[in-house]
């Protein structure tokens, strides 16, 4: 048994390919029997441009009749678009890898392709290719018009298409229909008059289109450098992905490895797909971080960048604890979790004073009018996993604030986030100390690489947190100022090697 990996963009299927595939399945290959046919769909999720001027439903629609009479199985996968590269073959076999599980190889798959290029990427990796259309290399001959070609002669007779006998001679009777069907020569035409916009449709080809997403994420260089330095390469899953960022900067730096982003939120998942990524092997599922997602022994790096403090405050401590299990489950021998995120004081219960900025707003009205004094009584009746205990306290003429430490920094880590507040007030930041953090990855099976740290980042300290809250301690008669407690840790664990 073998199947047929028949790779291209499949805008216009010919009668000739039909003729072609159907001889090959009757006559089978050295022996063997073709029991399926793969049409890998490339530039999937690109339509409406003079490159893919058709749908990736029409495309599918048309290579499901255009398939009907074939004698074998028909097996149809999207392969999204990507800048040419010199590892577009082996992007191919992985996006059907991980769409199917499917792995193709040059013993049990051989390639139909008439594009030299492509079949010379293929041969490679050691794939013998049926030709197709393609007579000679060298002479650039071929036995009939290739599909680009069938399109150029639609697009030449203008308004007149659907009574056009030239291109009819060579396109298959599916595309005709479909093409009939969803007047798709109307909308082909009317691409290829357009002149103002290049075959993808752009205004131009030196934009940088992933600023859009980056700048969506100020602070992910910042975030990218704490990850960066423990990340195993090979299979790389950044779980929760949101604007695909940090998906970005992976596959920038470790071009060899996958990098697979999940991301739950349709509005994020559709954002990351239409982005363009420097390295072809970006791969994207809508799928629950909470859930095993991937099978055992089987990735390389597991990133949670600013997404477990979320499992805990939306949904309990026991949904976060089996993340941990799940990942560990899922993590190759050798390979790592990165937790970036959150973290809270190593003193969490020590009372502490607050003395808070009174005349930097209002005293009512609006969030974001209000002075960082007002903003604390707002969150103390808005904060909703716990209530907050605290006393005001006079001393030297100054209103302060007793409170614990932990509930502290609840209040200082979000004061500032007006525009979100009010899911703001749902999430909790201090639930663990770094301590508590690595004691639960050590119960999850992990060993705890160097390297990890808890810390203060200097632009929250700079630009949130200077100028509105002081924080003190009482000793003896008198006060004396205390730092503020890290905002953040990069915590990273180990699935031991097995010996």
């Amino acid at each position: 048994m073998v199947a047929i990996l028949f790779p291209g963009r499949h805008h216009m299927l010919t009668e000739y390919q039909h003729n072609y595939l159907q001889k090959v399945i009757d006559a089978g290959l050295n022996g063997e029997k073709v029991d399926r046919i793969i049409f890998a769909i490339t530039s999937a999720d690109h339509a409406n441009t003079r490159r893919n001027p058709v749908p990736l439903y029409l495309r599918v629609l048309a290579i499901e009749k255009f398939s009907r009479d074939l004698p074998c199985e028909v097996k149809i996968y999207p392969i999204p678009d990507v800048k040419q590269t010199n590892k577009f073959a082996e992007y191919i076999i992985h996006q059907i890898e991980y769409l199917s599980e499917e792995k193709l190889n040059s013993t049990n798959a051989v390639l139909a392709c008439s594009t030299p290029s492509v079949i010379s990427l293929f041969k490679k990796l050691g794939f013998k290719n049926l030709p197709v259309e393609l007579i000679n290399v060298k002479k650039d001959k071929y036995s009939s018009f290739r599909p680009y070609e069938v399109i150029d002669l639609l697009v030449k007779a203008g308004n007149n298409w659907r009574k056009n006998s030239k291109w009819k001679e060579y396109a298959s009777r599916a595309t005709q229909e479909v093409y009939a069907e969803y007047s798709l020569g109307d909308r082909i035409i009317e691409l290829f008059s357009d002149s103002l916009l290049n075959e993808d449709a752009d205004l131009t080809d030196t934009r940088d289109y992933n600023s859009y997403a980056k700048s969506m994420d100020q602070n992910i260089e910042f975030k990218f450098r704490d990850i960066k330095p423990f990340v195993v390469q090979g299979k790389i899953v950044d779980a929760g992905c949101g604007t695909g960022a940090l998906v970005w900067h992976l596959s920038k730096c470790f071009e060899e490895s996958d990098v697979i982003g999940i991301e739950a939120t349709r509005r994020f998942y559709e954002y990351c797909k239409l982005q363009e990524y420097p390295n072809p092997f970006v791969y994207f599922y809508r799928r629950n971080v909470l859930d095993q997602n991937f099978k055992e022994n089987t990735i390389n790096t597991f990133i949670y960048s600013s997404v477990l403090h979320e499992i805990y405050s939306y949904i309990n401590k026991s949904a976060l604890t089996r993340v941990l299990k799940n990942t560990y489950n899922q993590l190759a021998s050798g390979g790592r979790i990165i937790i970036r995120d959150v973290v809270g004081p190593k003193n969490g219960k020590e009372k502490i004073l607050m003395e808070l900025t009174e005349n930097d707003g209002k005293q009512k009205g609006e969030i974001k009018t209000l002075s960082t004094y007002a903003k604390f009584h707002k969150f103390v009746n808005d904060f909703i996993p716990r209530k907050i205990k605290f006393r005001e306290k006079y001393l030297d003429g100054k209103r302060f604030i007793e409170i614990s430490m932990r509930d502290a920094y609840e209040f200082i880590s979000k004061m500032n986030y007006a525009d979100n507040w009010q899911s703001e007030m749902h999430e909790e930041f201090g639930f663990w100390s770094f301590e508590e953090w690595r004691e639960e990855l050590n119960k999850a099976g992990f060993d705890i690489v160097a390297g990890s740290h808890s810390f203060k980042s200097k632009y929250i300290v700079e630009k949130m947190y200077g100028g509105k809250v002081k924080l003190c301690k009482e000793k003896g008669n008198g006060l004396i100022a205390i730092d503020y407690p890290d905002t953040n840790m990069i915590l990273v664990g180990e699935k031991s090697k097995i010996s």
